[in-house]
């Protein structure tokens, strides 16, 4: 019977053709003198390739059984009948978007699903409420992101751009509602999974705390549990954040979620953790002719290093620097930040990097 170890390593098309012309030569057949393209040598090489494509779906079948191997749709599955946990799916942003008559214009009157407005990117909003905008006044609408997905938690205040223009009218982004999540990746969905057996101790443990935020809304992607008695004896404090932010639903979805599950003598509080900005300053030296890649590249680094640093972190120069040498980088010249950045237990970092290409 094999063992998990060979289980997990297919032969490939070629290892599986190999082994059968070996096979056959030793039953005396001649399968190295068969044409290429004869019907001999087509039959032992479309077996070759259903057995090898058989055993790419044992490789899932058995990694399916395991928390650490388990992938994609056979990870759903698994976290789903074993922990009783969905996969997050990616969420749209949803944003409050304040709009401006300058003196002489309006009024106009708003309906849902009128207006267009986004950012100069061309990540577009979708008003959800209507109004009317008062002449010369302003006006407060929820708008939501086009397409659901991360890339649209769009800094407050960026947002300037009328896609559908009202004569003398502004908009600017003002406040956040939700922000938006890609799709839990399978990462983030198996650490979710190994926190829910902190769920069946008693009392409450640090594990618990964790998991009961992060499942608690689908926009906290980062939990810290401070349970050495912050505010005093019996008090634990729970800090939440998400990628672009945390609207007040979030926190108090959060709170209201973890409040219920609490032991009756502990004293918790939740709260969103403060996001302290940190600016890179880099030349970046690449490849001539690369520099639309490299620019894309070097931005979807960045942002899975931020995705990836837990609140409180240390933000280590070294570890900066690896994140800007993707491909075709050659050189990396980071003159700030200076040292490494050490964020205090409630502090998550906002990473903003003003570069410097040239290609050689």
């Amino acid at each position: 019977m094999p063992n998990l170890n060979q289980l997990l390593q297919p032969r490939s098309r070629d290892q599986v053709l190999a082994a059968l012309i070996a096979f056959l030569q030793a039953k005396g057949y001649p399968p190295t003198d068969w044409v290429e393209g004869s019907v001999q040598r087509t039959l032992v090489e479309l077996q070759a390739a259903g057995i090898a494509d058989l055993e790419a779906l044992r490789l899932q079948i058995a990694k399916s059984g395991f928390l650490d191997f388990a992938e994609g749709d056979y990870l759903d599955l698994l976290g789903q009948s074993a922990y009783g946990l969905s996969r997050k799916q990616a969420t749209f942003a949803r944003q409050k978007f304040t709009l401006t008559a300058q003196t002489g214009f309006g009024p106009y009157s708003i309906q849902p699903g009128q207006l267009w407005v986004g950012d100069a990117q061309g990540l577009r909003f979708n008003n959800l409420s209507g109004g009317t905008l008062p002449l010369g006044g302003t006006l407060e609408l929820e708008f939501r992101a086009e397409r659901p997905g991360a890339a649209y938690n769009l800094p407050l205040g960026s947002a300037t751009v009328m896609f559908t223009p009202l004569p003398g009218v502004s908009v600017s982004n003002t406040e956040i509602l939700e922000a938006a999540i890609d799709t839990e990746t399978d990462s983030a969905y198996r650490a979710r999974c190994r926190l829910r057996w902190g769920e069946l101790g008693f009392g409450a443990t640090r594990a618990a705390y964790e998991s009961w935020a992060l499942s608690s809304d689908p926009s906290i992607t980062k939990a810290r549990v401070l349970d050495n008695n912050p505010r005093g004896q019996g008090t634990v404090d729970v800090v939440i954040w998400g990628e672009g932010g945390l609207g007040a639903g979030a926190i108090a979805a959060a709170d209201a979620y973890i409040q219920a599950r609490k032991p009756l003598t502990a004293n918790v509080q939740v709260y969103a953790a403060s996001q302290i900005n940190i600016a890179l300053n880099a030349t970046i030296r690449l490849r001539a002719g690369q520099l639309a890649q490299v620019q894309a590249d070097v931005a979807a680094s960045l942002a899975a290093f931020q995705r990836g640093l837990p609140i409180g972190a240390t933000v280590y120069r070294s570890a900066l620097i690896e994140a800007l040498f993707v491909g075709n980088v050659l050189d990396v010249a980071l003159t700030s930040p200076s040292s490494d950045q050490t964020l205090t237990a409630v502090q998550t970092a906002n990473i903003s990097l003003t570069a410097t290409y040239l290609e050689v």
